[in-house]
């Protein structure tokens, strides 16, 4: 029994003893494998496919596990001997790498309201016209059709193209100031001389500056605005040839000397195609033509800028023209003109021969900015609606009679202002005002408001004038 036994241990002894060599030989390849690997995670992964399979180990092969190389901390004591599978500290540092702190703040920085807020649109600087008061004068006077003493302009108003412009614009000038300018001064020295009128501003305006002073004489700063194009100042070499120059003038302020207005079709043509183009020419000839003198241009392409001193003179004053659409879309919160109108506070408003843009919708924010930052407001029909003047910030005085406009703005008829006249005794005006340049039919009416606060919300308002609403 006893051999029996000898002979067992024996044999197992031979089978046995090679294998756990070759496990041995085959942990310690691997260790060194792995403490020569600089990245040791792919190199574990290997050695668990090159372990002895689980149904040929013995048991004492299952006890050690082997198979438990890879992950460094389940590791059992035999292996935690090898230092470069339990100290990896380039793969235990990586999860701090996505944790730092410039990374978590990266969300924060996108939703700064800072970043989001997009600032108003400024008006740039208008590039002054560098050209002597004197000079400039002389060159305005000759286009306005007004003698010059001196220099190459005095030469040229020798010619016979000259000398008929100025006997024509001599005499319709004359003829405008008679019939259609001293009855507006008459009246505004009775019915507009209790208002604060210091700063005017004509939307829809085009160039026509002379209205706006004839109407609000006192004004230190005017504002006007239209789709027109500022245009430039007039030079020596853009007036040749003479006649053809002179001609576009004449043309161009026919419509205004003749029935009170621009016509805008006919200024797109006009200001267009004549060697003068632009606003900026037709202005000057009105400034000349009121005896001013002018101090200084500057100008751009959106707007120009005028220093002047009026006949009456005093202080210098500013005529500004902006060439800008009203609409909603041009008037948006980055408006650059809505942003200068906030910084200037225009407190008085003229409105005429305005097509009556403001009784559309499209046309609402400017319509609002009037009623709701502006004090008097002085319009004919073609204005703002008289739905839209609440009687809670608005007293209306009434001119003239309301009469429907004409044939090619006829919706625009409005029921509640016939309504009114019919039942206010107003008036009667000696001049035309805007599309109805027969005082019989002209309407006109002068809104001022009260003391109150304006409402800050851009909507109609509760009540109208005339208690009605469509």
């Amino acid at each position: 029994m006893k051999l029996l036994l000898i002979l067992t241990a024996f044999c197992a002894a031979l089978f046995f003893v090679p294998r756990v060599e070759a496990q041995e030989r085959t942990i310690s390849t691997t260790t060194e494998y792995l403490q020569a690997t600089p990245t040791p995670t792919p190199a574990v992964r290997i050695v668990k496919k090159r372990i002895v399979p689980a149904a040929t180990a013995t048991p004492a092969a299952r006890a050690t596990p082997v198979t438990h190389i890879a992950p460094a901390a389940r590791a059992t004591p035999a292996t935690r001997g090898v230092s470069v599978v339990k100290a990896t500290p380039a793969t235990r540092a990586t999860p701090v790498a996505r944790v730092t702190p410039a990374t978590r703040v990266a969300p924060v920085a996108r939703v700064t309201p800072v970043a989001r807020v997009i600032p108003p649109q400024a008006v740039p600087t208008p590039t002054p016209v560098r050209i002597k008061p004197e000079d400039l004068n002389n060159l305005v006077d000759f286009i306005a059709g007004l003698p010059v003493t001196s220099g190459t302009l005095a030469t040229l108003e020798k010619q016979p193209e000259w000398i008929a412009y100025s006997n024509s614009m001599n005499s319709r000038w004359k003829r405008f100031d008679t019939g259609r300018l001293q009855p507006i001064r008459l009246w505004t020295d009775k019915e507009l001389s209790h208002a604060s009128t210091q700063r005017l501003f004509y939307p829809f305006s085009g160039p026509d500056y002379i209205y706006a002073a004839t109407m609000f004489p006192n004004a230190s700063t005017y504002i006007l605005c239209g789709l027109e194009p500022v245009g430039d100042v007039p030079s020596l070499e853009k007036l040749q040839p003479l006649d053809a120059t002179l001609g576009w003038l004449q043309a161009s302020m026919k419509t205004l000397i003749d029935a009170g207005y621009f016509v805008t079709k006919d200024m797109n043509v006009e200001l267009k195609m004549s060697p003068l183009q632009g606003t900026l020419p037709l202005m000057c000839v009105m400034l000349a033509r009121s005896g001013a003198r002018i101090t200084s241009i500057s100008r751009d392409a959106t707007h120009a800028e005028i220093h002047f001193v009026a006949a009456s003179g005093g202080h210098e004053r500013t005529l500004y023209y902006f060439s800008a659409d009203l609409s909603n879309a041009g008037m948006g919160k980055r408006s650059a003109f809505l942003n200068f109108l906030r910084q200037t506070h225009p407190d008085a408003v003229y409105v005429k021969s305005a097509s009556y843009l403001m009784h559309e919708e499209e046309f609402s924010a400017v319509r609002n900015y009037l009623l709701t930052q502006c004090f008097t407001i002085v319009q004919d029909d073609s204005g703002v609606p008289l739905r839209y003047f609440d009687t809670r910030r608005w007293s209306l005085h009434l001119y003239g009679a309301y009469t429907a406009p004409l044939d090619i703005f006829a919706k625009y008829y409005q029921q509640d202002m016939a309504d009114l006249y019919a039942k206010t005794t107003t008036a009667p005006l000696t001049f035309g005002a805007g599309y109805h340049w027969d005082p019989k039919t002209a309407t006109l009416i002068v809104a001022t408001a009260h003391a109150m606060k304006a409402p800050d919300q851009d909507t109609p308002p509760a009540r109208s004038a005339s208690n009605t609403h469509r």
